[in-house]
């Protein structure tokens, strides 16, 4: 009996050794080689994927601006109250930031930085990856791209950039619906190999996977969806438009004139096609990314330069209130106190005024909080054990807002 089961176990073994070869020369003929060596060898994405991709560098400023610094130690030890699964817990900001596997964390008030602390091996000179902030950038480069000319409008059809959609179901799209994750591309999330979240992610050529991969479906009816596939072509646009790469009309608009002291990247689908990551690959020193939320509070104008025009900043960042829980529903948004607008979201303060921010994977935030005139940024290797880091940048908004108030008092 026991040599019947033994064979039994081998025999299954065997076969399931041979169906994973099977789905792996299948999936190899079907993808394509390196996307599948991709998957195997680096399974879910990473902090560290800065390393995995190749990358176009994003030169530093060639006028740096640094901040003026205010640091107030006392802030280390800020209590802070937050949930956890449900259940509320008390800590100081720094064992808090510590625990939550945070990596960088600064807060500017004032245009000046009055908390910089860096934990679980990262310093000032590490490297930073943006995950899915970088959506957030796509929008500003929209906008700017509007405003020098090379887009006529977000209400246009995505076709008139993209001519391969021409004469078909595709052409009903609009940048808009890109970006408001609104349009009825079919998506589908998961880590497998076939799932869309893998698919955006990984593959060597994004540039066709979004124009020859893309589906429409009736199922989403114009509600949210978030959808990887919307920065892709959102990319195809901007190169067709400016006639530039992305990571260069970045510099160009944003890196450069933000002042940023240390160059930065942006990671590529493969050194053959030369696509950027649209939905997730910036690499950035803390320092500098934090620089893009003071041009976002100062309304466009920073460094003593204009950048971008006030009016795409509010169109483009905050949510109307009340929100239309109805829009987000079956999403990661449902039942939030969180908006969705162009790839921007916001949530409403403990004062009851909007705040809005930029949102990665592993817990990555650039937090804005124009009513406490308040930047902050985390970055993480991952979230954490807390229920809700919008929750907690409320929290440190308002005490630091209405600390240093108190002393200019």
């Amino acid at each position: 009996m026991k040599k019947k089961t033994t064979k039994l176990l081998l025999i299954f073994l065997t076969f399931l050794l041979l169906g994973s070869i099977l789905l792996v020369l299948v999936s190899t003929i079907i993808l394509s080689p390196q996307y599948v060596f991709r998957t195997i060898i680096n399974g879910d994405s990473d902090v560290m994927d800065y390393n995995v991709f190749p990358r176009r560098i994003i030169q530093k400023s060639s006028q740096p601006y640094y901040y003026k610094y205010n640091l107030d130690e006392s802030l280390k030890k800020m209590s802070i109250d937050y949930m956890y699964k449900g259940k509320g817990r008390t800590t100081r900001l720094d064992t808090f930031l510590k625990e939550t596997n945070t990596t960088s964390f600064i807060i500017v008030h004032d245009d000046k930085v009055v908390l910089e602390e860096y934990f679980n091996g990262y310093d000032k000179d590490a490297v930073n990856t943006s995950f899915s902030m970088a959506k957030s950038i796509d929008s500003l480069l929209i906008g700017m791209a509007i405003e020098d000319g090379y887009i006529e409008s977000e209400k246009q059809s995505i076709a008139d950039y993209i001519i391969e959609f021409k004469g078909t179901n595709m052409e009903r799209i609009t940048i808009e619906d890109l970006l408001l994750m609104r349009s009825n591309i079919s998506y589908e999330e998961g880590n497998i190999w076939f799932s869309d979240d893998a698919k955006t992610y990984y593959m060597p050529d994004l540039r066709n996977l979004a124009l020859t991969h893309t589906n429409l479906t009736t199922k989403y009816q114009g509600k949210f969806h978030y959808n990887n596939y919307h920065p892709l072509l959102l990319g195809i646009i901007l190169e067709r438009s400016t006639g530039k790469h992305v990571a260069e009309y970045f510099q160009q608009k944003v890196w450069d004139k933000i002042g940023a002291e240390n160059d930065a990247s942006w990671s590529l689908d493969s050194k053959q096609t030369g696509f950027e990551k649209m939905e997730s690959g910036i690499n950035f020193k803390a320092i500098d990314f934090v620089k893009i939320g003071s041009l976002l509070l100062h309304g466009g104008t920073w460094n003593e330069q204009y950048i971008l025009n006030e009016k795409w900043i509010k169109l483009s960042t905050i949510s109307g209130l009340p929100l239309n829980r109805d829009e987000y529903k079956g999403s990661f948004l449902e039942n939030k106190n969180i908006g969705y607008k162009y790839m921007w979201y916001s949530t409403q303060n403990n004062n009851g005024d909007l705040d809005f921010f930029a949102m990665g994977k592993y817990g990555q935030y650039l937090y804005i909080s124009p009513a406490n005139n308040i930047v902050i940024l985390r970055t993480g290797k991952s979230l954490g054990n807390v229920d809700s880091w919008e929750d907690i940048f409320k929290e440190v908004s308002l005490k630091v807002g209405k600390d240093k108030s108190n002393h200019r008092n």
